[in-house]
């Protein structure tokens, strides 16, 4: 049984972060909307929804606290080169994972949040 089973990035303007993470993650987004005042974007992973981009109530984006770490993919250097073309900037550039054999890094989105991503090369 895997640890994570979702995760939830707050959203200030919720159509921006939808636009980034599409874009960064080369992936739509589904939006959900069931009338709470608090939409989302639901993100798609290998026929699941594995979390959301959430808006509206306690949502406050910060660069402060828990670093969801993201699939890199194959190659995280692609990644990376989407989040700046769409608005995110690099707060930890890609260096090795000591513990393992891989990358990591860091990066802001749109939103301010810091995200992690994982990738073997």
């Amino acid at each position: 049984m895997g640890v994570l089973t979702w995760f939830e990035i707050p959203a200030s303007d919720l159509a921006r972060a939808t636009a980034f993470y599409e874009a960064v993650l080369e992936r739509a987004l589904v939006p959900e909307d069931i009338g709470d005042g608090r939409p989302k974007s639901l993100i798609p992973d290998g026929g699941r929804m594995a979390g959301a981009l959430s808006h509206g109530g306690d949502w406050v984006p910060s660069d402060h606290g828990v670093i969801v770490y993201l699939d890199g993919g194959d190659d995280l250097q692609g990644l990376l080169d989407r989040v700046v073309a769409a608005g995110g900037a690099i707060v930890e550039p890609k260096q090795t994972v000591d513990a393992t054999s891989g990358w990591w890094a860091r990066f802001t989105d749109t939103e301010g949040n810091i995200i992690g991503v994982l990738s073997p090369h």
